[in-house]
Order: C-alpha cells, then structure tokens, then sequence
C-alpha cells in the first residue's frame, strides 16, 4: 500500500473501523504527488459534524458516571478529528519530505490507540460515540492551511500543545475522584502528545527562515480569528513545552500571550483541585494495588 492510498483510506471511508485500520510496515513507492484536498471527511450518518453546540462537563462533576463518559467523548472526537487530518496533510501537501510523512503516520497510529482507549473507558460509563453532536473545530481552520508549516503551526503546536495542558488537568481530575484507570490514560495520552508537538516542531524549525525568531513566526503561520490563545489550556504549564522542544523565549511569550477571550474560564472552580504547575507522569500515579 502507498502512503497516499492509506491516507484515502482513513478520510473517504466512513466506517469507524476503517479509520481505526493500523498503517502498514512497509510502504510501496508514491508514483502519483498531485495534491489532493477534501474539505471533510467521509463519515456515518452518527457521527457527522454538527453545528450543534455541546459544552464539555465541569471539572467538579466528574465524581459522575455520565460526566466522565461525556467528557471522555469530547476527547475521543478531538483523536478522530486528528487521525483524519493528520493523512489530510498526506494529501495535501505532497511534496513534504517522506521523514514527515511517515511522522505523520506514526501520530496517526497512535492517535488511533487513543481513540480506542476513549471508546472503551466511555463505554464504561455508559456513553457510546456519537450520542452528543460532534463538532469540528480542528476541521474549520482546513481553507486556511496552505503549506505544511501552516499545518503544524495550527494542529500540532497548537491544538495539540494545548493538550499538554488539558491531558495533565484532567489526569488530576480524575485523580482526584480516585478514578485511576482514566487519570492513566490521560497521562499515557500526554506521553504520546509530547511526540507530537516534538514531531510538530520539527517540521516548524526546517522551515523557519533563519532571520526570524521563532514567535515572529509561528505569528504568520497561524491567521486570525485564530489566535496563540488556542495553544494553552485553562491553566499553561510551561514544563510541557520545554519537553516538547519549544524554546524558553516561545514559551515565556506564549504563556503571557492575552486576547479577548482570555481569562473567561472560571478559575476558581479549578481552585479546590489545586493543580498547582507540576507535571506528571506515568509514575507519579498509584500502582493498581496501591490505587484500589
């Protein structure tokens, strides 16, 4: 199979399971490098965009069974979203290096692990996918992408960089309601988003002029309404991005960056859990016998 033949695969089919379908080992010469773009994804009937606004549960009420279901079927849309357009970026931009390529196909590969493990913990609580509508915040930014660093500078750096921060929140949500299973497939997920965005930053710094510092261009990657604001989470956590490969100027201006949407959450919801800025990782959760 071609590169390009799996990324058809997994956006023009609208099975599930096929968008779940693992990347081959070994991958047969492209002979075809047209671009081809689609402006969304094939899918079934249930779980088709939705204009339909759905806000994810608060933070306090995920000591509920359904909360946590919903919340996890929040996520699960956003891994979705991301397999599908991570092979869009196959497509569509052709001419990118095999090397980038084929770190698209290993995020996609382990997006796919993600979902999976969202399908099955929601499933726990009761929700299956495509109960509440799905958005497509990811797929609207899709017209503005017009090379591979736009690309990037949006999923990757961005969306995928504010994970660093909503994986590490909602691991110690959960923890803090003693629900360990998930508060481990939170971190496992932070684990691998770290790749990503180091995966992210590598394609944004080949193609960084050498005159530019790295804010100035990430700014002209990335056009407005949408904003740096997108790349952090309700609470910035500047430890994840050091570990992510973003240099310590990029992330001093990120965190302090400010538009006219900051600063509507409510932060003193998120008082009682008192996150505080450590980050964890896999072994800073209780072993399964210490846990119960």
């Amino acid at each position: 199979m071609k590169l390009s033949e799996y990324a058809k695969h997994l956006l023009l089919s609208s099975d599930l399971e096929d968008k779940l379908l693992p990347p081959p080992s070994v991958w047969q010469e492209e002979t075809d490098v047209r671009p081809f773009r689609i402006e969304k994804p094939n899918r079934a009937d249930n779980l088709k965009f939705s204009d339909v606004k759905t806000k994810i549960p608060r933070l306090e009420h995920l000591n509920q069974t359904t909360a946590k279901g919903l919340t996890l079927h929040h996520f699960a849309n956003h891994e979705l979203m991301a397999i599908e357009l991570f092979a869009w970026a196959i497509l569509a931009f052709p001419e990118s290096p095999l090397r980038v390529k084929l770190g698209f196909i290993k995020t996609i590969q382990e997006e796919q692990t993600h979902l999976r493990l969202y399908l099955k913990r929601m499933n726990d609580f009761g929700i299956s996918f495509g109960d509440i509508p799905l958005n497509y915040i990811f797929w609207k930014q899709v017209p503005k992408l017009g090379s591979v660093e736009e690309f990037t500078a949006v999923l990757s750096l961005s969306f995928e960089g504010a994970n660093l921060d909503y994986s590490q929140i909602y691991a110690k949500a959960f923890a803090h309601f003693e629900d360990w299973e998930t508060a481990e497939i939170m971190i496992r997920i932070f684990e691998d988003e770290v790749k990503h965005v180091k995966r992210g930053m590598r394609v944004f710094q080949n193609g960084k002029p050498s005159s530019m510092e790295d804010w100035d261009y990430y700014k002209t990657l990335i056009h407005f309404p949408f904003t740096p604001r997108r790349a952090k989470g309700y609470i910035f956590l500047p430890e994840t991005r050091k570990l992510s490969g973003m240099s310590d100027e990029f992330i001093r201006l990120l965190e302090e960056y400010e538009d006219e949407y900051s600063g509507r959450v409510n932060l003193k919801t998120l008082e009682r859990f008192q996150f505080g800025v450590d980050v964890w990782r896999k072994s800073d959760l209780p072993l399964p016998h210490q846990a119960e």
